[in-house]
């Protein structure tokens, strides 16, 4: 027994000593352009400009504003006839948007950005939209004034349509002071091509709402009496990819077990997005 405890003993000091620390020297990420734009049918286009920032480097608002967002930037964008310069109109934000040239379904549309020396490139397809047969509000199970929005698609038989839902409530101006799309906001036609597909999403929140319904237990829910602008929108498979890869690295924050996937962009010089919305819009009121 002496001998057996002993023995035991010797071994938690070996498995003790064989412990190390280690340290991870990652290189700081190389300067890139951070790109996200859009155009929808009949209005002008916008973009977010930005520069990336270093994995464990110090984040906040106030780093974000005065050191990666891009100003001056020379933006344009074309549909192969016309080019269009693009503004910077908000400049907190690093927003940018065009004054003629408007979305039209079925044309190409050329993005190119110039700033500070980098150079970036896109383009993107404005796809027709596809639109939702119906859409209606039914309140959750054992909930008798909080709900989602249910919606019938029915897909067209040709395979690769990809989509993206957003809502806005304008009973709640004040909150929702544009289109708010939920979590996982993308899908595609892979196991629904050509079906009559029924689905639903939940009410999304922007980004560090502090607003009561987002914090307490309305988080998530639409509400009766709430009038809702449904933006349903047809987008091509590289935008699918990019927001896709979007959500699986922020469901992945803070888990050690997580697999990193970089985000699928279709810019060319830079990280990011240039994206048609194909948009079709519908009204609900919750009963």
């Amino acid at each position: 027994m002496k001998l057996l405890k002993y023995t035991a003993f010797c071994l938690v000091l070996l498995l003790a000593s064989c412990s190390k620390n280690v340290t991870l020297n990652v290189p700081p990420a190389p300067n890139q352009l951070m790109v996200e734009g859009h155009i929808e049918p009949g209005t002008t286009a916008y973009l977010y400009l930005s520069h990336n920032f270093n994995f464990y480097g110090t984040v906040s608002i106030a780093t974000i504003i005065s050191s990666d967002v891009v100003h001056g930037a020379k933006v344009t964008v074309s549909d192969g006839t016309m080019v269009d310069t693009m503004y910077e109109t908000n400049p907190a934000i690093g927003f940018y948007q065009n004054k003629i040239l408007k979305g039209v379904p079925g044309k190409t549309y050329y993005l190119s950005v110039n700033a500070n020396g980098q150079t970036a490139s896109a383009s993107t397809t404005l796809l027709t939209p596809i639109k939702l047969d119906s859409i209606w509000y039914k309140p959750a199970t054992n909930m008798d004034s909080l709900g989602y929005m249910w919606a019938i698609l029915n897909d067209p038989p040709a395979p690769g349509n990809c989509y993206r839902w957003f809502a806005k409530r304008i009973n709640k101006a004040v909150f929702d002071t544009t289109f708010v799309a939920p979590d996982e906001s993308v899908f595609n036609d892979q196991l629904i091509n050509g079906q009559h597909f029924q689905f639903f999403y939940g009410r999304g929140a922007l980004p560090g709402s502090k607003a009561a319904d987002d914090t307490n237990i309305e988080a998530g829910y639409f509400k009766v009496k709430d009038t809702v602008i449904i933006k349903f929108c047809t987008i091509d498979n590289a935008a699918y990819k990019f927001y896709n890869t979007y959500y699986f690295q922020l469901n992945n924050t803070g888990n050690p077990f997580g697999s990193p996937a970089p985000l699928q962009g279709n810019v060319t010089g830079a990280l990011g997005i240039w994206c048609g919305y194909g948009s079709y819009f519908d009204t609900v009121i919750c009963k």
